[in-house]
């Protein structure tokens, strides 16, 4: 189902996978990155709960600062609040933005932490999607577990 086709993003949620991703086509200003976070959220709010989701940002290489403390300090506190329960996230790079990554990691200034998002990167959708697939049956058995 597609949430979203702009020219900066194209977002769809995959029922069957119960997965939502949002795959970034240009750079964003700051607006148009907080409306498109909004109106993933308007969605999510009006779903099931939606726990599993990719951000694939290999066209447009990293986040700025102001993007990332947003996200840290006004959105993900309020996905908390409407979803309740641990997300898990996979992020996409492209190789290269991996390999400088890795290279020339610099900790960032201090934003909140959020423990109940477990994010996890990748270079490759598909390996993405596998792990959100084994967190989901893992999720599945502790619930049956439980049981």
């Amino acid at each position: 189902m597609v949430i979203s086709d702009s020219s900066n993003a194209f977002v769809h949620y995959s029922k069957e996978a119960n997965v939502l991703c949002i795959s970034w086509k240009l750079n964003p200003g700051m607006e148009q990155f907080k409306n498109l976070y909004w109106q993933v959220l308007q969605f999510v709010k009006t779903s099931p709960k939606i726990c599993y989701y990719t951000t694939d940002i290999s066209r447009i290489g990293p986040l700025d600062a102001e993007q990332e403390a947003w996200l840290s300090r006004e959105y993900y506190p309020q996905v908390s609040d409407i979803i309740g329960e641990d997300i898990y996230a996979a992020v996409i790079f492209s190789e290269g933005h991996f390999k400088a990554l890795v290279s020339n990691y610099i900790a960032s200034p201090l934003l909140p932490v959020h423990d109940f998002i477990h994010f996890n990167y990748f270079t490759d959708m598909e390996e993405a999607m596998d792990w959100l697939m084994y967190m989901q049956k893992g999720q599945d058995l502790a619930i049956s577990a439980k049981s």
